[in-house]
């Protein structure tokens, strides 16, 4: 009896030895939710392993503000803000796919590098009319020390002040909400960069620009839509990026255009790139020997650039940029005194931008020249006749 009782204490001394790490053996691997007390009062997992689910092909894109890593945000915007003649919007469209822009916008400090930098990088794409918008953003509305305030040339005409029409201030145009909600980007916009098939890829290498008729440049403004803001921007493409080389082999002379905005209320806006072009009649027509030819306007939306200067004018600055376009319509080029570079100059000056030291000469020949236009800005030499501020500069030079 005795010995019976020995080996039933042995025998169950061993089987809890050999159980104790089947039990432990039991405990989950990976740490589920915590257990929740049912209606009932009896307690079960929160989660199963039969319910757990594989994790999403695809990243979930919403956001939490919590989470949001501002400054890395800041700096993949930022490090898409480079020239060198190539530029891919896919990268901007993934950015701004999140909701991302909310919160990157809601600080101060932050929003202005984001538009600054978006600006920059939208013109580069060639999709002025987004950049111009983000250009608005980094506007200030007033200097605190001196009391002024930034004249703001879409709100603003010299004719205004003598007529003794009221005069309005940046600081008036950004306090009015149904502008400056218009001039943000919208769900439109949005929308062009997310469809594929809207991808911009610009390279160094040249498209060649179309002919255009004039009624093709000025009739798309008239669209009976009313009009919230309006900007022009002048681009010069230099024959040698970044120097005052005015032709490369007599051949490569460079190249001015400019670009028209109008802004509606109803947050669509219309937007024309072109320049004025000698209309060649025979192989020598504008060149140094023969210097005057016919002119043709052509379409430049796809055309490099190496300078931009911008910003928004008047509705009557507008509307008297086109009377001067209608005049060049009626005008013969001449490399001398009426080339493309002296057509985008006189639409710059009438809308109150002046790029100084301009001119230059060449064999039988001087005169306005992109390459001394473009390294003007690059140096500085320009001026908004309306205040020493609130010009739209960029640069995109050849690597």
């Amino acid at each position: 009896m005795k010995v019976l009782l020995r080996w039933i204490g042995y025998s169950a001394i061993i089987l809890l030895s050999l159980q104790t790490p089947l039990y432990a053996q039991d405990a989950p691997v990976v740490r589920y939710a915590q257990l929740r007390v049912d209606s009932d009062g009896v307690h079960s997992r929160v989660i199963a392993a039969n319910n757990l689910k594989k994790p999403d092909a695809t990243p979930d894109n919403t956001l939490n503000a919590a989470d949001f890593d501002e400054d890395n945000y800041l700096q993949k915007v930022a490090d898409l803000d480079v020239y060198g003649k190539k530029h891919d919007a896919r990268p901007v469209a993934d950015l701004l796919k999140s909701n991302q822009l909310v919160v990157i916008t809601a600080d101060k400090k932050r929003s202005h590098k984001f538009y600054y930098h978006m600006a920059n990088i939208f013109a580069r794409l060639r999709m002025y009319s987004l950049a111009m918008k983000c250009y608005f953003k980094t506007l200030p509305v007033g200097d605190p020390d001196t009391n002024t305030h930034l004249i703001d040339s879409a709100a603003l005409d010299s004719t205004y002040i003598t007529e003794r029409k009221p005069v309005s201030t940046l600081a008036a145009l950004q306090r009015d909400t149904s502008v400056t909600s218009l001039l943000t980007i919208n769900h439109i916009d949005e929308q062009i960069l997310a469809d594929s098939n809207n991808y911009i890829y610009t390279t160094n290498r040249e498209v060649k620009s179309p002919p255009i008729k004039l009624a093709n440049i000025v009739d798309p403004f008239d669209d009976g839509k009313k009009a919230s803001a309006y900007a022009m921007l002048i681009h010069i493409s230099q024959p040698v990026s970044g120097k005052r080389k005015i032709f490369v082999k007599l051949s490569k002379v460079g190249h001015t255009f400019i670009t028209l905005i109008k802004y509606n209320t109803d947050s669509t806006s219309v937007s024309r790139s072109f320049g004025f072009y000698p209309q060649k009649e025979h192989f020598l027509s504008a060149t140094p020997l023969f210097p005057t030819t016919a002119s043709v306007f052509k379409n430049d939306e796809q055309h490099g650039w190496d300078e931009t200067v911008g910003k928004f004018i008047s509705e009557r600055r507008f509307k008297r940029i086109l009377k001067v376009i209608k005049q060049y319509d009626q005008k013969n080029y001449n490399l001398n005194k009426n080339n493309c570079t002296d057509f985008g100059l006189s639409l710059a000056g009438t809308a109150g931008i002046s790029i100084l030291y301009t001119k230059g000469s060449w064999p039988l020949g001087s005169g306005n020249n992109p390459a001394s236009a473009g390294q003007s800005v690059l140096e500085g030499k320009v001026l908004n006749m309306d205040s020493h501020h609130s010009l739209f500069i960029c640069n995109d030079l050849a690597q």
